[in-house]
């Protein structure tokens, strides 16, 4: 004992003195590069706030394609080649996406719009690009919203403070909008977008998860897991997987507004293709802080034939709306690029994709 008492004691000391001791810094975490991009147009009335963008592709010529954009004045459409504003609604919205019923171009385009505490239905004329409302359900207790094809048919999406929830959307029905049908209890989601090929929903979460969710079983499937994401708007952008064999691919992007940072993600297996941010041009100023993103996968035209992404800028002084050819997007981060998948005749899923399934807890 008379040994062991001060060996106890030395070992103690030494403890006491190595917690004395400054630590050795922790090596940072390594920084996502961030790559600047250029955006070839501007839309939209300097100093006006947008709150949401989306694409609508025209059924026969593509470089007559129009941005449309949720408006503190209402919705806008502007012509994608001369920017020129060429239909507007009163429909004041938060958010808003873009849907087609049919095929091909014959297939009738709508404006699916979160008013207030309302959804929002307005079709967009093939020919004159009027828009109109055309029906409206209310007491949505919608956060965000996405709509797209379901089966042969279509549907409306609800992020709400408890999870997912659906609507059919059926053109000429007696019940324009269907009733909402909970599909997954998911506390925490911000946001949601459709896969128009295959009709799963890929959603977004504030605990960083980004999900695919089959709306017919809600069975949730792992994309991705990003710690500290800050998804303050989001989009998908479809194609085909550059190579020879056709796959499916596209990719997901999630803007922090603050930063005016989009971080890009492969749609298929969430691993991480990039951070861009929209660069100063000799006519255009760079995009320091956004209130908003949209992808347009289809092919508008000229340098947007393969598809467009568009960030909206903080009002200022100049035209909101940032159009970035996608093909630019892909060639400054020095990746391939796949076939763009047309919106009014999305192809079907080309293979089942490798992912893992999440079951949703709630404390």
């Amino acid at each position: 004992m008379r040994v062991l008492v001060p060996a106890i004691a030395l070992l103690a000391f030494a403890a006491c003195e190595r917690s004395k001791a400054p630590q050795a810094p922790q090596p940072a975490a390594p920084a996502i590069a961030v790559t600047e991009v250029a955006a070839a147009d501007a839309y939209g009335v300097p100093s006006e706030r947008v709150n949401a963008v989306a694409f609508w592709s025209d059924p026969g010529v593509n470089f007559q394609g129009l941005v449309i954009a949720a408006t503190e004045s209402g919705i806008k459409a502007f012509n994608i080649e001369s920017g020129t504003l060429v239909a507007e609604s009163p429909v004041k919205a938060t958010g808003l996406t873009v849907i087609y019923d049919g095929q091909g171009a014959a297939a009738q385009g709508y404006i699916v719009a979160l008013v207030d505490d309302a959804v929002a239905v307005i079709e967009i004329d093939n020919a004159t690009k009027a828009l109109k409302r055309v029906a409206t359900a209310g007491e949505t207790n919608a956060k965000s919203v996405c709509a797209g094809r379901q089966g042969d048919g279509n549907a409306i999406y609800e992020v709400n403070s408890s999870g997912l929830s659906s609507r059919t959307l059926t053109p000429g029905a007696t019940q324009f909008i269907g009733e909402a049908k909970p599909i997954i209890a998911a506390r925490g989601l911000i946001s949601c977008h459709v896969d128009d090929r295959n009709g799963a929903v890929i959603a977004i979460g504030d605990d960083g998860a980004v999900r695919r969710i089959d709306p017919y079983t809600g069975e949730s499937f792992g994309i991705a897991m990003i710690e500290g994401l800050i998804a303050d708007s989001s989009a998908i952008l479809l194609s085909t997987a550059a190579g020879d064999e056709p796959k499916n691919g596209g990719a997901i992007a999630i803007l922090d507004g603050k930063s005016g940072l989009i971080r890009l993600l492969d749609l298929i297996d969430g691993h991480a293709l990039g951070m861009v941010r929209v660069k100063s041009t000799f006519d255009l100023e760079a995009v320091a802080s956004a209130t908003a993103i949209a992808a347009g996968y289809g092919n508008y035209g000229g340098v947007y034939r393969d598809g467009a992404l568009a960030v909206v800028a903080m009002p200022s002084d100049a035209a909101p709306i940032r159009l970035v050819p996608w093909n630019g997007v892909l060639s400054a981060l020095q990746l391939p690029l796949g076939e763009p998948v047309d919106p009014r005749a999305p192809s079907p899923a080309l293979e089942d994709e490798g992912v893992i399934d999440i079951e949703f807890v709630e404390p």
